[in-house]
């Protein structure tokens, strides 16, 4: 990893982003680098969806200037999926841009965050609200930092694993079937597919103006979950709100008849056996209502989601109402 780096960075400044977690559990594998390729700062931010605020930026980009960072310096960004959102965002609008590298230290950074160059903050307790897409000059994945992730975060990144299991279907989704994960190990052809799953959808629509939405399957009623949480204070971790979108959007896909029960049942089947015991309580809808209509897919005030089908593609559904979205979400909360 340190041969990759250096090479990619080919003796330019640079400084390197981190949380307070990740500086402790990971920075070590750096150790070398580090000490041969100084950056011109370290900078640690507070770990967790809490570093993706409008005043950490502010922080980061008066420092970047106290700095003198120049357009020709790069910022690395070594962390998780909150790491790469912050550090991607306020490299994008830095002097209109200055180049940036991934090294995520998540499975759920490695498999979503860190691939497609979406990046952004949240604000008003609405998640990701504000952001660009701007793609990364690198990512360079690094699967042995996932040993140092605890159950929850190895299972918050196989969450989207799953996800683009089921978007891709064929050979990934039957080996993915026959997996164990008791060993909390990603077999890496199965990281390696994952990952090639949404490069290849990110290169075909790099700016989601048609099948990169697919990507979103799980997050309309994810990030409103998610964002539920955020606004009572109690954080949860991504992968699993996706678990609980999916779970809701799976029965929607059932209930509009581009999936079979039985179809759908094999899929929600896996889920439950893989994150049922981690997932936190479904809030009531009325609770989420208002965060849908902050979905970053609205048109015209309409709900639109991109749904697993018998055909083996996805397919989408512009919703007149939420009548329909809230049935689901309720068959789901009393199954």
């Amino acid at each position: 990893m340190s041969k990759l780096l250096a090479k990619q960075l080919q003796g330019r400044r640079y400084i390197l982003l981190t949380d307070e977690n990740v500086a402790e559990a990971c920075m070590p594998m750096l150790g070398d680098f580090l000490a041969h390729h100084a950056p011109l700062d370290v900078i640690e931010v507070e770990a967790g969806e809490l570093c993706k605020s409008s005043e950490v930026c502010m922080q980061l980009w008066s420092h970047f200037l106290e700095l003198e960072v120049a357009k020709s310096d790069v910022l690395v960004c070594f962390g998780g999926g909150s790491v790469t959102d912050l550090g991607g965002f306020v490299a994008a609008t830095f002097k209109r841009g200055i180049p940036v590298i991934f090294i995520p230290t998540t499975l759920l950074a490695m498999t979503d965050a860190a691939i497609g160059g979406k990046n952004g903050i949240d604000f008003e307790e609405i998640k990701n609200a504000i952001g660009v897409i701007s793609q990364p000059e690198a990512v360079i994945v690094f699967p042995d930092f996932c040993d140092t992730l605890s159950s929850r975060q190895w299972f918050s990144g196989m969450a989207e694993v799953v996800k683009h299991g089921v978007i891709a279907r064929g050979d990934f989704w039957e080996e993915l079937k026959a997996v164990s994960f008791e060993s909390h190990k990603v077999p890496l052809k199965l990281l390696q597919q994952s990952v090639l799953v949404k490069h290849a959808i990110v290169r075909e629509d790099p700016f989601e103006k048609s099948r990169r939405m697919e990507l979103n399957f799980g997050h309309t009623i994810g990030h409103a979950i998610e964002s539920t949480y955020m606004q009572k204070g109690n954080l949860i971790e991504h992968g699993l709100a996706v678990v609980m979108g999916m779970i809701v959007e799976i029965r929607l896909a059932v209930n509009v008849k581009f999936l079979s029960p039985n179809e759908a049942d094999e899929i929600t089947v896996l889920l439950y056996s893989w994150f049922g015991n981690l997932l936190p309580t479904f809030p009531q809808f009325d609770e989420i209502r208002s965060f849908l209509y902050h979905d970053k897919k609205v048109e015209s005030k309409k709900n639109v989601l991109f749904l697993p089908s018998s055909s083996g593609e996805m397919k989408k559904l512009v919703l007149a109402s939420q009548g329909e979205l809230e049935n689901a979400y309720n068959q789901s909360i009393k199954s």
